[in-house]
């Protein structure tokens, strides 16, 4: 008889649970399932509700009943000197769910905070970083959407990129680092999204559309930002600088905080609308507005606002046209007016270094 491995495993005394995993076989279809490997991390990641790595250590007295409790087989003990003993999360077998509060409600020393599932959904444990040369997408052009179709928060998006099939890109800012990413994964030998724990954790609290709205026109004011993003009511991203350069920056370096965002400027003209429609954002809203940026806006159903607007936003020396407007003049496609803009800045980098 052909001795399979689900045969060994049955001759050999194998666990229900070990069979369970044998006969998961795929995960939606797009590739075999196996164990993935567990990453080295920086920093352990710890359940939601352990506040900081130093308090958990001074609480927690080893007990292993939050590991025992764990209904996704998420916590184990670290082997870790200095934290022996200390429970800390796995993602090889599962992920730390929002809807769930077993390890707190088992825990004795009040290490583990108890938090409703919509705290959990705001406090931030760790977050998940990108390997591209762990990704099937990214390394063997193979369409995978494991890892944005599981998050529970939305913090994971996929770029289109040229001559390739869609990559996924991770918001920083709202992931809480539950390892959904991670555990469905199907790069090997480790995956593709690999969670970093944070030593503090953070919470972040929603607000109103209002106040968020308000609290991002006084950060710009203030100039301790040249632009803001927010989702939900809260700041994804923000940049410091002046005139289009914060926003570009954002673009190229943070894409997932602006997409269905909405993104709060100092001035936006048909240059900075361009960006804005190019990133996927869902609204914008200027200090300063031109007309024909509303229009662009508007005629692609992205929502807008303004404080003031002005039918044409000019120079700083208020001598004609902004030169990034100029630039965008005569385009209408955002991806070429993108490609005009980043022309124009490099136009005037060299102009500058060649004045005595």
């Amino acid at each position: 008889m052909e001795v399979t491995r689900r045969t060994f495993l049955v001759s050999a005394g194998a666990t229900v649970p070990a069979l369970a995993v044998e006969d998961k076989i795929y995960d939606g279809g797009l590739a075999p399932v196996s164990l993935p490997g567990d990453p080295v991390r920086d920093c352990p990641v710890l359940p939601a509700g352990a506040r900081s790595l130093a308090a958990f250590r001074a609480k927690c007295v080893g007990c292993q009943l939050c590991v025992t409790a764990c209904p996704q087989q998420v916590l184990r003990m670290s082997k870790t000197p200095g934290r022996l003993m200390l429970p800390e999360l796995s993602f090889q077998q599962g992920y730390c769910r929002v809807s769930c509060g077993k390890c707190a409600e088992v825990c004795p020393a009040g290490a583990i905070a108890h938090l409703s599932p919509e705290q959990r959904r705001h406090v931030h444990a760790g977050h998940a970083v990108y390997h591209p040369e762990m990704c099937i997408a990214h390394k063997e052009n193979v369409a995978c959407d494991a890892c944005a179709r599981v998050c529970p928060v939305k913090a994971i998006y996929r770029i289109p990129r040229e001559g390739g099939v869609p990559i996924p890109v991770v918001d920083a800012q709202a992931c809480i680092g539950c390892g959904a990413c991670e555990h469905v994964c199907p790069g090997r030998p480790l995956p593709g999204m690999q969670v970093q724990g944070h030593e503090v954790q953070r919470e972040v609290k929603a607000m109103d559309e209002s106040d968020v709205l308000a609290e991002a026109k006084r950060v710009i004011k203030e100039n301790k930002a040249g632009v803001v993003a927010y989702r939900d009511g809260v700041f994804t991203a923000h940049a410091a600088g002046r005139g289009i350069g914060p926003l570009l920056s954002l673009y190229d370096d943070e894409l997932a905080a602006l997409q269905g965002a909405t993104v709060v400027d100092k001035i936006v003209g048909r240059a900075a609308a361009a960006i804005c429609v190019a990133a996927g954002v869902k609204a914008v809203h200027g200090q300063l507005m031109s007309e024909g940026a509303m229009q662009f806006l508007k005629a692609r159903q992205v929502a807008c606002s303004a404080d003031e607007t002005t039918p044409q936003i000019r120079n700083r020396d208020n001598t004609g046209i902004c030169p990034m407007e100029e630039s965008v003049q005569e385009l209408d496609d955002p991806l070429k007016m993108i490609a005009a803009i980043r022309r124009k800045l490099e136009q005037l980098r060299r102009q500058a270094t060649m004045r005595p």
